[in-house]
């Protein structure tokens, strides 16, 4: 059986490493002043510093070493994906009025807008660079990667957009939902998928892209339920509640619900969406609700389905070793411990 966690950190040190190259990369003739560039490295090491498991960033390293290939590449494409993934995370608390992050303060809170919007268009500048020219990766697979990381960032970005109307929408169908879950979460996952594929030589493009899709959206649901069951680092539970959001394990709740219990939600959503945010006691009202009406139960339910097919595509996606680590990540995410 294989340790997940052992693999993984054990590519902790080379994908450190791979992430300050990225974030240090600075073209042949610099023109900006030294003194903007340790702003900026600052910033940006501030923010990387607020933590987080780095999935993204060790999962092509880990698959890509099972099968004996280039590792040191592996770790450049997982640092490139860690670092635009942190981009989306720095607008994305901008653009949600999100004040702290993993229980630290957002970089916006602590230096203002516009610096923090210099931070994540680094985030997004510099791997798009550097998988395009860095000698760890073989150059004849430098293109499709970087077009796999752009066109991951394009589909995420596209994702938020999706994720912003939701905001006030009383009750969005479950589709719709899942379409930005998906969105939002998938490209990143499948980039790792498919690009471990590519620096394999193994054609498995299409059914990464199933496998990205269905990990996901399994990922998306997973951070909903624990919202739900616990705290993403961003205060106490109902963070999406506070925010407005009605995500999949609420929208199960309301089948069923009284058109009492149904009304009441749909105000708080739309009270929250304005900007007058709930009161704990409010919030923990409906946590509580959403549990007793069968909404966390039937989201672990979706869960368990949509890590299975993650499962079976990532098979198709991978050579058989690679394939094995893919299938101990998969199973690891179906725990709701964090």
């Amino acid at each position: 059986m294989i340790d997940l966690r052992a693999a993984l950190q054990a590519e902790r040190p080379g994908l450190d490493d791979a992430i300050a190259r990225v974030v240090a990369y600075r073209p042949g003739q610099p023109l900006a002043p030294a003194s903007a560039d340790a702003r900026l490295r600052a910033m940006i090491d501030e923010h990387l510093e607020t933590g987080g498991k780095r999935l993204r960033g060790l999962l092509p390293a880990a698959l890509v070493r099972a099968e004996g290939g280039p590792v040191e590449a592996a770790a450049t494409l997982g640092a490139c994906l860690e670092l635009l993934h942190n981009g989306t995370l720095v607008h994305d608390d901008i653009q949600d009025g999100d004040q702290m992050r993993r229980g630290r303060p957002t970089l916006w809170k602590v230096h203002g807008v516009p610096q923090a919007i210099n931070v994540g268009d680094a985030l997004y500048a510099a791997p798009l660079a550097v998988i395009a020219a860095d000698p760890s990766v073989p150059t004849r697979h430098r293109g499709a990667l970087a077009a796999l990381l752009a066109g991951a960032l394009l589909e995420t970005i596209r994702g938020q957009v999706a994720d912003l109307d939701l905001h006030g929408d009383e009750e969005p169908p479950r589709a719709q939902l899942e379409a930005v879950a998906v969105a939002k979460t998938a490209p990143f996952f499948a980039a790792a998928i498919h690009g471990a594929a590519l620096l394999l030589d193994h054609d498995g493009g299409d059914a990464a892209h199933v496998a990205g899709r269905a990990l996901g959206l399994g990922f998306q649901l997973r951070d909903d339920l624990l919202d739900l069951v616990g705290s993403k680092g961003r205060g106490a539970a109902g963070a999406d509640l506070r925010e407005g959001k009605l995500t999949l394990p609420g929208r199960l709740a309301l089948e069923g619900a009284s058109e009492a219990e149904e009304f009441a939600l749909r105000a708080l959503l739309s009270r929250a969406a304005a900007g007058d945010v709930p009161s704990d006691e409010e919030v923990a009202h409906w946590v509580a609700w959403i549990h007793a009406r069968g909404g966390v139960e039937g989201g672990r339910i979706a869960l368990d389905e949509l890590l299975a097919e993650a499962e079976d595509a990532g098979r198709r996606a991978l050579p058989a070793a690679a394939a094995e680590v893919f299938a101990a990540f998969v199973s690891r995410l179906g725990a709701l411990d964090g």
